[in-house]
Parts: structure tokens; sequence; C-alpha cells
């Protein structure tokens, strides 16, 4: 079955979700054919590609030698990629050995993972050790850096292969615009004077951008609106914790080659929903000015002050895009606050109406002139405000202090979204598993394909989601 492109059939015990008293054993079609587990509709979107028959030993060889370069290139070891493909690692092993043949049904998944195209991975010749570095693909080169740890790589890996599921998912649904995010990104960068100082580049650009988006005509914060806006552009954004990483957040492609859209992602580690928002809209100003022409860009905690034109851009596109000076000034007006003569209760109180951390917050007044005076920047910024902000918003309570005055939200807040990739676990957005588990409802998915796009075997899937699942939708 694994040198052609059919479906393997396999059954698999559930766990004990009960339905009208009964226990289920449920028949899953096998993961990895994109057509798989689709409804007929959107079979027409999956497209697989067939070798030619007759494989001789000798281009087999090839392409496994081929392979086996790459992921050598890249870092990325064996025994990741198998867990990301859901394969035993021997098994892997053996299409990189080429003592077995690499399936066909593989290969939109593993070269959308990797970066390269199937073309490139059927075509390459093997080269010497000394000529690897030639086989990296650009997004993988870039990764090579000894400030990244395996840890950071191998999410990079879990990500793009999410975003290959991703593009997946909205193209059977049909609701992703393949050019709205283009002409966004034309309209802004096309409305920047590139011989202006970057920080001018960065306000002018977010002016654009807001008024895209429609969000010039608030006069609060956009935390709480811009994710959604920004998946309906088409950009998939990410946020989940990576411990013992200095990476705070980095943007790159994600989708296959002839349908690659932005992946800003947010290291959630040990940071605040206040503060994600500035690195989310950070990266989104490297996906408009940067993303065509270099592959990934990197952020690291310790690299706040980086003094280069794309970061300086970045951080004046995030703070202008959360507090432009009309969103300031109307909230101090509406509290009836003095920008010279601040409190701590006042602080917090901005802090929850703009979405932004404290430090964002002022230095945003400073530069817009409402805060004149350096010493009184000094004395607010030096406000414990954590405390405080907790009355004034949701967002600053931990999960615990949240569901006990939210409970109607605690089905989702509390279920598990991790997915693990070996040793590694990426949290799923909540929504796209949200309408994973309605589009099994609905008899547009299978529990097989269901499953594949949540990453997840059929059995976790269930375990976590199946008091969701509706009776039709189980065989």
């Amino acid at each position: 079955m694994e040198s052609g492109v059919g479906l393997l059939s396999y059954c698999v015990a559930l766990p004990p979700v009960r339905r009208s008293n009964q226990f289920y054993l449920i028949q899953v079609c096998s993961l990895r054919s994109l057509a798989n587990g689709c409804s007929e509709s959107a079979r027409a979107h999956c497209k697989v590609p067939v070798f030619p028959a007759g494989l001789d030993r000798g281009f087999i060889t090839t392409m496994a030698a081929a392979l086996k370069q790459i992921l050598e290139a890249t870092h990325l070891g064996q025994a990741f990629c198998a867990h990301l493909l859901r394969v035993p690692v021997q098994r892997f092993r053996e299409w990189a050995e080429g003592t077995r043949p690499l399936p066909p049904f593989v290969l939109p998944e593993l070269c959308a993972v990797l970066g390269v195209s199937e073309k490139t991975l059927l075509e390459t010749k093997p080269r010497s050790q000394e000529g690897l570095e030639t086989l990296a693909p650009a997004i993988w080169f870039r990764l090579r850096v000894d400030s990244l740890t395996d840890a950071d790589r191998e999410l990079v890996g879990a990500v793009r292969q999410l975003g290959f599921f991703y593009a997946q998912f909205e193209k059977m649904k049909g609701w992703r615009s393949a050019t709205a995010w283009t002409v966004v990104r034309d309209a802004v960068r096309q409305s920047v004077d590139r011989s202006l100082p970057p920080a001018l580049q960065g306000r002018e650009a977010a002016i654009r951008f807001r008024s895209s988006l429609q969000l010039d005509h608030g006069s609060g914060g956009i935390g709480e609106v811009m994710r959604p806006k920004l998946r309906r552009l088409g950009l998939l954004v990410l946020e989940s914790p990576i411990p013992k990483s200095s990476l705070e957040g980095c943007c790159f492609s994600v989708g296959k080659d002839d349908d690659l859209f932005p992946c800003v992602f947010a290291n959630s580690f040990k940071s605040t929903w206040f503060r994600r928002n500035e690195t989310i809209l950070h990266e989104v100003s490297h996906a408009l000015f940067e993303l065509e022409n270099d592959p990934v860009s990197l952020d690291f905690r310790d690299d706040e002050e980086k003094a280069t034109i794309p970061e300086v851009r970045a951080r004046a596109f995030a703070q202008e895009s959360l507090v432009p000076a009309t969103v300031l000034s109307h909230c101090a007006q509406r509290f009836g606050m003095d920008w010279e003569n601040l409190t701590p209760e006042d602080v917090a109180r901005l802090m929850a109406e703009t979405h932004v951390e404290q430090r964002t917050l002022l230095r945003a007044a400073y530069e817009n002139g409402l805060i004149r005076d350096r010493q009184r920047l000094e004395e607010a910024l030096g406000f414990s405000c954590g405390s405080l902000l907790k009355v004034f918003s949701s967002h600053a309570l931990n999960t615990e202090e949240y569901l006990a005055g939210h409970p109607e939200h605690a089905a989702w807040i509390r279920r598990s979204r991790n997915t693990s990739v070996g040793t590694r676990s990426l949290r799923l957005p909540a929504g796209y598993l949200k309408e994973i588990v309605e589009r099994l409802n609905d008899g547009s998915l299978t529990l097989g394909k269901a499953s594949e796009l949540a990453m997840m075997d059929p059995y976790s899937f269930l375990e976590r989601f199946g008091d969701l699942i509706q009776e039709p939708a189980l065989p």
C-alpha cells in the first residue's frame, strides 16, 4: 500500500466516549493522502503526486540521498520528521536510506515543512559533505543561527506543518482569499516613503494598515479584534509557549509553493496578552516589508533595542497600530486623566483600554507629546500596576481567575489544545479546532481527516473533543 497512492485503513480502539450507552470501535481512514477524509467537494482541491511506474533502484537511491542531505542541511532530525508525518521512526529512516521507496502521498506535507518543492526533492542530486550548505532551503538556512535551539527549529517545523493543514482546511471551506493579503500588503508598501527615517516609515505604514482593516475609526484598543481580522486577511496567527527559548516572535511563509501565506508566531511562555499584541504586530510589519525577499524574521527578547531599519520600523509600526495619539487622547479625556500627574490606577486603566503593556503605553504618550516631562515618564514607568490591571481587564487574569468569572468559556479554555510532535508541543488556536469539530458534525469531514487537521491521532482527538461530536458524525 505504501508504494501507491491508495488509502491505508486501520482500526483503532477509541477511549470510552459513551453515546446512547454504547461504545464505539471506529474505522479510521489513513491520514496522509490529501484527499483522505474529505467530502467530494473538498477532494477537488487535493492533489497527490504520482511517481512514474516502474521506479528503478537508481531513482529511489538518488531521491533518498537528496532527502537525507536536505535534512542534514536543515538540522532537522529524522526522528522528528517521522513524528511529524506520523510514521514509525524506522520507516522514515528506511526512506532516507533508500531501502524502501518514499511513498508519493507524504511528499506534499514533507515538502511544505522542509520548504522545498516536490520537483526539487525529486530532482536534487546528492552533494559532497562540503556542498551540504547549498541544499539548505532558504528558511532553514536562516534558522541555523547559534541563538536558536533544537526546540526552536522543531517548533518552526511543527508550525509549518500546521500551516500546511491550515491552508488545506481553508481551501476546503473556500473562505480564505488568495489575494486579500497581497492587496493590503501592496497598498501599505506603496503608501510609505522609503527615504524617511525608519520610525516614520513604520508610523505611515501603521496608519494605512489600520485604515485597510477598518481599525482607524475606533477610539480604544484593537487587541481583541486584531487576531480575527488578521486571520480573515489570510495570515496564520499562532501563540504557543516555547520554554527555555529566548525567541519572542517570528514570521515566515507557510503553505505550498503555489499558495504561500504569512505565519506570525508569538512565544507565549512567560508573556502577557498585552505584550503579545505588540509582538504579533511587530511580526506583521516584517511580513509586510521583509518576507517577500527574506524567508524568515526572528526576534529575540534581548533584541528589543536592535537599531536596524527593519527592527526600528517594526517597533514603530506595532506601537502606532496599537496606540496612536488619537486613541491615547480619547482614553485620557474619557476618564478625565492628566498626563502630567498620572497615578498607578490611571496607568492600569489606560493599559486595559488600549490593550498594550505599560512601557509601550507610556513611551507612545511621551513620543506623541502627551507626557512632556522626562522625569514624569520615569516615575510612571516605575509604577506597579499588576494587581490594579486585574481590576480593569480580564486579560490580566490567570486561567483560574478568569474562569471563576466566566464559567461559560470553560469548555474550550480547559480543553487541551496542545498537539505533540515527538517531545515538542504546539498549542493550536481554539477557533481552528472549533471549526474542525463543526465541520465534522455537518459531515464535511470524516473523523480521520478531522484528527489529521488537528495534528492528533483519532484516539486523542475523541478523548478531548468526543463530547462535542454529534452521533451522526461517528461511524
